[in-house]
């Protein structure tokens, strides 16, 4: 189990790597182009990953705690 303070860092660098790589995203889907950059190819590469940590790590959806009715049995 991860303590608070490793918990909120972890929580502030998933979202900072999400605000990073999402306007990336929304800008190549609304010209319907790739970047022409590094920079922007980088900032985008963070999107999946930043998004896997985020539903793994920090969502009720995979809340490790939540689903604890199972050990009960």
């Amino acid at each position: 189990m991860m303590n608070p303070g490793c918990r909120v860092a972890g929580l502030f660098l998933v979202l900072l790597a999400l605000f990073q790589s999402l306007p990336v995203a929304v800008d190549a889907w609304q010209a319907r182009q790739w970047p022409d950059t590094l920079s922007e190819w980088l900032r985008l590469s963070l999107l999946p990953v930043a998004l896997w940590l985020y539903l793994r790590y920090f969502s009720v959806l995979g809340c490790r705690q939540c689903g604890g009715d199972d050990d009960a049995r």
